[in-house]
């Protein structure tokens, strides 16, 4: 009877799985957008610059993580590697810079599924000292893994964090 139970209960969760497999998205995208009171310069610079990145950024608080830039700041191919106790577990790199226009970023973190992020500022001046901020999160999970970040609420967190991300720019750049 017991081992009855015990299969049906294998075999039922074996099958949310994999209905789960097939429902949830791998695709996770937010859109968000703010105005702050900076000259585009200033806006640009302290997203392009990741040692200002840092000073702003709700990353290192929120993953209890120390971080450090390798290569030219403020240029393609910089980048702020996240490390914790000493190791490093991810970095963020500049892929793309149009100035006073974008900055793009890939992200990269050890996790327990498969990931590929990709994080865009979009800048548009709206007067002398007032830029409007564009945040676009692009992050495509593989599948199967892909089903942990949602049952464990890695992307509601992410979202959240992002929110953070935003208010911690707004605070750093606004005159």
């Amino acid at each position: 009877m017991i081992t009855i139970i015990l299969l049906g209960t294998g075999i039922g969760i074996w099958t949310a799985l994999f209905i789960l497999a097939f429902k949830l998205p791998t695709k996770i995208q937010y859109v968000e957008e703010i105005e702050v009171h900076a000259s585009i310069q200033k806006t640009y610079d302290a997203i392009r610059f990741q040692e200002q990145l840092m000073e702003w950024s709700a990353w290192p608080s929120e993953t209890n993580s120390q971080c450090a830039v390798k290569n030219v700041d403020g240029q393609i191919e910089a980048q702020t590697v996240f490390l914790q106790k000493g190791k490093q577990f991810g970095y963020q790199e500049i892929t793309d810079l149009i100035e006073h226009q974008k900055v793009s970023f890939y992200l990269t973190t050890k996790a327990p599924f498969e990931q590929y992020t990709r994080l865009h500022f979009y800048l548009k001046e709206l007067g002398e000292a007032k830029t409007l901020v564009m945040l676009y999160f692009d992050n495509t999970l593989k599948k199967p893994s892909h089903i942990f970040p949602h049952i464990f609420g890695i992307v509601k967190w992410t979202y959240k964090l992002l929110l953070k991300v935003l208010a911690g720019f707004k605070s750093y750049v606004d005159n």
